[in-house]
């Protein structure tokens, strides 16, 4: 980058060379350490991402081809933003920035995984856990119970039986116990997930009645809520143990925010009439960015990536 150029333009040539084409190692490096560099560079290079995918969306654009930002100056591309993208201010919250890597989570927990880089481990009672991708885990265990909590993300574990020593998967205030099963625990910000493959689990939630799930049976409990609510949901199967998605008639948004877990940038769906859309595929959790390429032609949408920042489909 030339020293010389506004943090702008130095955010609006970066664009211009990572927009159309996948970049060289060297340039993918370059652009890293670039927007490591300071927070205020990736809120430059987020400002000029959004500008640019608002002014595609004007009705000046669809009229008449638009030149890239580098060669615009920074006055004019935030006068053409205001002008042409109002509705689409939120946009530019959303993608201020990458992900926040969770560190202090990261280091009070036993185990934990970074995006897309899910791992399996036997625990010293032999039961198998499984942690997903951006997943944290704190683990306890004593002579009259084993514990594990789940920090964030999602997991699945095959219960080594001992029934003088039950297992309690904990998120926020639900408790999952079982003494030898299989079951998969995901936390969000909505609340907890938990989805029984084999046996039978015990799911209490603050004052409210225990709830007891045999195999094939999913509960979902609202953050601070005391009750269980059942019904079937695609982030508790256990496809994503083996690397696939696999959804049959399953609402686009939520077949989104599955894959959305698996990237650095985030994915946003900006046609709010195709959320409900129903899926029917199995996607590769291996290659998400595929996964969504191939989700895209599926549903016939366009899909627009703006590197380090954001998938847009529409």
């Amino acid at each position: 980058m030339n020293p010389t150029e506004s943090l702008l333009q130095q955010a609006a040539r970066w664009h211009a060379i990572a927009s159309g084409r996948n970049l060289s190692v060297d340039e993918s490096a370059s652009l890293d350490h670039w927007l490591a560099q300071n927070p205020r560079h990736r809120l430059a290079y987020a400002d000029i991402c959004a500008a640019a995918f608002a002014l595609e969306q004007s009705p000046a654009a669809a009229a008449q081809p638009v030149a890239r930002p580098a060669a615009r100056s920074a006055a004019r591309t935030f006068l053409r933003w205001s002008l042409a993208a109002a509705p689409l201010l939120v946009l530019a919250l959303v993608v201020a920035g990458p992900r926040v890597v969770p560190t202090w989570q990261n280091l009070n927990s036993d185990l934990y995984t970074e995006i897309g880089k899910p791992q399996q481990r036997t625990l010293s009672d032999g039961s198998v856990l499984q942690l997903d991708t951006d997943s944290a885990v704190r683990v306890s265990m004593r002579d009259d119970r084993r514990d594990i909590e789940l920090v964030r993300g999602r997991l699945s574990i095959a219960v080594a039986k001992d029934p003088a020593r039950p297992l309690h998967v904990t998120s926020g205030g639900v408790d999952a116990m079982a003494v030898g099963t299989r079951f998969v625990v995901d936390r969000s910000d909505s609340g907890t997930g938990v989805g029984v493959h084999e046996g039978i689990v015990r799911v209490a939630a603050g004052k409210g009645e225990p709830v007891e799930l045999s195999a094939g049976q999913h509960a979902f409990v609202a953050s601070g809520a005391d009750q269980a609510s059942l019904g079937r949901r695609a982030n508790l199967e256990e496809g994503w143990t083996g690397g696939v998605l696999s959804v049959e008639q399953v609402p686009l948004a939520e077949v989104l925010a599955e894959l959305d877990r698996y990237l650095p940038e985030r994915i946003i769906l900006s046609n709010d009439a195709e959320a409900a859309r129903p899926i029917t595929a199995s996607l590769p959790l291996d290659d998400p960015a595929a996964a969504l390429h191939v989700l895209a032609q599926t549903a016939q949408l366009k899909l627009r990536h703006i590197p380090r920042v954001a998938y847009i489909m529409r």
